[in-house]
Protein backbone atom coordinates (compact mmCIF):
# COMPACT_ATOMS: atom_id res chain seq x y z
CA UNK A 1 0.00 0.00 0.00
CA UNK A 2 2.63 2.45 0.58
CA UNK A 3 4.65 1.52 -2.37
CA UNK A 4 1.66 2.18 -4.74
CA UNK A 5 0.95 5.48 -2.60
CA UNK A 6 4.97 6.32 -3.15
CA UNK A 7 4.66 5.79 -6.82
CA UNK A 8 1.42 7.93 -7.29
CA UNK A 9 2.83 10.75 -5.44
CA UNK A 10 5.92 10.55 -7.37
CA UNK A 11 4.49 10.22 -10.36
CA UNK A 12 2.16 13.50 -9.98
CA UNK A 13 4.92 15.57 -8.63
CA UNK A 14 7.49 14.65 -11.34
CA UNK A 15 5.67 15.27 -14.56
CA UNK A 16 5.44 18.58 -14.45
CA UNK A 17 5.31 20.35 -18.09
CA UNK A 18 7.91 22.71 -18.67
CA UNK A 19 7.10 25.23 -21.31
CA UNK A 20 10.32 26.83 -23.87
CA UNK A 21 8.50 27.92 -26.53
CA UNK A 22 8.88 31.76 -27.46
CA UNK A 23 5.29 33.23 -28.23
CA UNK A 24 4.87 33.54 -31.11
CA UNK A 25 3.56 37.18 -32.68
CA UNK A 26 1.67 37.67 -35.94
CA UNK A 27 2.19 40.89 -37.13
CA UNK A 28 0.49 41.13 -40.40
CA UNK A 29 -1.97 43.08 -41.92
CA UNK A 30 -3.68 46.25 -42.24
CA UNK A 31 -4.65 47.54 -38.71
CA UNK A 32 -6.77 50.55 -37.80
CA UNK A 33 -6.56 52.46 -34.67
CA UNK A 34 -9.84 51.50 -32.77
CA UNK A 35 -8.98 53.16 -29.14
CA UNK A 36 -6.18 55.29 -27.64
CA UNK A 37 -5.44 56.20 -24.00
CA UNK A 38 -2.67 58.22 -22.49
CA UNK A 39 -1.92 57.54 -18.91
CA UNK A 40 0.59 59.25 -16.86
CA UNK A 41 2.72 57.40 -14.94
CA UNK A 42 5.08 59.91 -13.09
CA UNK A 43 3.80 63.32 -11.29
CA UNK A 44 -0.12 63.19 -12.93
CA UNK A 45 -0.40 66.35 -12.73
CA UNK A 46 -3.66 65.75 -15.44
CA UNK A 47 -5.87 62.95 -16.34
CA UNK A 48 -5.03 60.18 -18.09
CA UNK A 49 -7.45 60.35 -21.56
CA UNK A 50 -9.11 57.91 -23.42
CA UNK A 51 -9.77 58.47 -27.51
CA UNK A 52 -13.03 56.38 -28.90
CA UNK A 53 -14.26 56.70 -32.30
CA UNK A 54 -15.02 60.18 -34.03
CA UNK A 55 -12.53 61.36 -31.83
CA UNK A 56 -8.82 63.04 -32.27
CA UNK A 57 -5.73 62.92 -30.04
CA UNK A 58 -3.00 65.24 -31.34
CA UNK A 59 0.33 66.43 -29.64
CA UNK A 60 2.51 68.77 -31.65
CA UNK A 61 5.95 66.89 -29.57
CA UNK A 62 4.97 63.89 -30.80
CA UNK A 63 6.78 62.45 -34.41
CA UNK A 64 4.75 62.93 -37.34
CA UNK A 65 2.20 60.79 -37.54
CA UNK A 66 1.88 59.91 -33.87
CA UNK A 67 1.27 64.16 -33.46
CA UNK A 68 -2.38 63.50 -35.35
CA UNK A 69 -4.46 60.17 -34.61
CA UNK A 70 -8.26 60.23 -36.02
CA UNK A 71 -9.40 57.05 -34.10
CA UNK A 72 -10.56 54.75 -36.48
CA UNK A 73 -8.86 56.82 -39.40
CA UNK A 74 -5.28 56.21 -38.46
CA UNK A 75 -3.62 52.94 -39.96
CA UNK A 76 -0.86 50.99 -39.65
CA UNK A 77 0.42 48.06 -41.38
CA UNK A 78 2.75 45.27 -40.66
CA UNK A 79 4.01 42.01 -42.72
CA UNK A 80 6.09 39.91 -41.53
CA UNK A 81 9.76 42.59 -41.34
CA UNK A 82 8.23 45.77 -42.20
CA UNK A 83 5.70 48.60 -40.89
CA UNK A 84 4.12 50.79 -43.48
CA UNK A 85 2.32 54.33 -42.09
CA UNK A 86 0.16 57.15 -42.65
CA UNK A 87 -2.51 55.82 -45.19
CA UNK A 88 -3.04 58.10 -47.89
CA UNK A 89 -5.05 57.11 -50.61
CA UNK A 90 -5.41 53.50 -52.49
CA UNK A 91 -4.36 53.46 -56.69
CA UNK A 92 -7.08 52.31 -58.99
CA UNK A 93 -5.59 48.59 -58.52
CA UNK A 94 -6.76 48.38 -54.73
CA UNK A 95 -2.64 48.46 -53.56
CA UNK A 96 -2.37 51.22 -50.73
CA UNK A 97 -0.50 54.41 -51.28
CA UNK A 98 1.44 54.96 -47.38
CA UNK A 99 4.08 57.98 -46.69
CA UNK A 100 5.91 56.02 -44.40
CA UNK A 101 7.61 52.47 -45.34
CA UNK A 102 6.85 52.66 -48.62
CA UNK A 103 9.59 51.65 -51.49
CA UNK A 104 12.35 52.45 -51.68
CA UNK A 105 12.07 53.85 -47.84
CA UNK A 106 10.87 50.34 -46.08
CA UNK A 107 11.12 50.64 -42.47
CA UNK A 108 12.19 47.26 -40.87
CA UNK A 109 10.89 46.61 -36.90
CA UNK A 110 12.36 43.88 -34.76
CA UNK A 111 10.82 41.94 -32.13
CA UNK A 112 12.67 41.18 -29.19
CA UNK A 113 11.82 40.01 -25.17
CA UNK A 114 10.10 38.01 -26.16
CA UNK A 115 9.12 34.95 -23.62
CA UNK A 116 6.35 32.01 -23.57
CA UNK A 117 4.12 34.40 -21.79
CA UNK A 118 4.97 37.86 -22.96
CA UNK A 119 5.11 38.70 -26.80
CA UNK A 120 7.80 41.09 -26.51
CA UNK A 121 8.80 44.23 -27.85
CA UNK A 122 8.55 46.15 -31.22
CA UNK A 123 11.18 48.55 -32.43
CA UNK A 124 11.66 50.45 -35.62
CA UNK A 125 13.82 53.23 -36.49
CA UNK A 126 12.57 56.17 -39.60
CA UNK A 127 12.84 59.33 -40.76
CA UNK A 128 9.78 61.81 -40.63
CA UNK A 129 9.01 64.68 -43.19
CA UNK A 130 10.73 67.21 -41.49
CA UNK A 131 13.65 65.16 -41.40
CA UNK A 132 14.21 64.16 -37.77
CA UNK A 133 14.92 60.60 -36.82
CA UNK A 134 12.35 58.34 -34.61
CA UNK A 135 13.23 55.78 -32.71
CA UNK A 136 9.76 54.04 -31.71
CA UNK A 137 9.40 51.21 -29.13
CA UNK A 138 6.00 49.94 -28.50
CA UNK A 139 5.23 46.93 -25.37
CA UNK A 140 2.84 44.34 -27.29
CA UNK A 141 0.57 43.90 -24.85
CA UNK A 142 -1.57 42.00 -26.50
CA UNK A 143 -1.91 40.06 -29.85
CA UNK A 144 -4.83 38.81 -30.11
CA UNK A 145 -6.42 36.94 -33.95
CA UNK A 146 -7.91 39.46 -35.13
CA UNK A 147 -6.52 43.12 -33.04
CA UNK A 148 -3.35 43.91 -31.47
CA UNK A 149 -2.64 46.40 -28.52
CA UNK A 150 0.67 48.42 -28.25
CA UNK A 151 2.12 50.60 -25.35
CA UNK A 152 4.72 53.44 -25.90
CA UNK A 153 8.02 53.27 -23.70
CA UNK A 154 6.31 57.15 -22.94
CA UNK A 155 7.28 60.26 -22.66
CA UNK A 156 8.38 63.00 -20.67
CA UNK A 157 7.12 66.50 -22.63
CA UNK A 158 7.93 68.89 -19.86
CA UNK A 159 12.01 67.81 -19.13
CA UNK A 160 13.26 64.20 -17.09
CA UNK A 161 11.15 66.13 -13.73
CA UNK A 162 7.76 66.59 -15.34
CA UNK A 163 5.52 64.06 -15.91
CA UNK A 164 5.32 60.61 -18.24
CA UNK A 165 2.61 59.93 -20.61
CA UNK A 166 2.78 56.59 -22.17
CA UNK A 167 0.89 55.73 -25.29
CA UNK A 168 -1.71 52.60 -25.64
CA UNK A 169 -2.91 52.40 -29.19
CA UNK A 170 -5.71 49.26 -29.22
CA UNK A 171 -6.19 48.53 -33.07
CA UNK A 172 -8.19 46.20 -34.97
CA UNK A 173 -7.59 44.42 -37.97
CA UNK A 174 -9.11 45.64 -40.98
CA UNK A 175 -7.17 43.64 -44.13
CA UNK A 176 -3.92 41.60 -45.15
Amino acid sequence: MKRTILLTLLLFTSCQLYVTEIKDVTLSGKYVVSKLEITIVDQNKTRDSLYLVGSTYKNPKLPDPFNNISINNFYIHFDYSTVRMKLLGVYPSGQDIWFYGSDPNYIFYKNFGGTPFHAGYIQYHYTTKEGGHVLATFLIEDDGLETLQLKSSGAWFVGKLGEKQVMTISLTRVGP
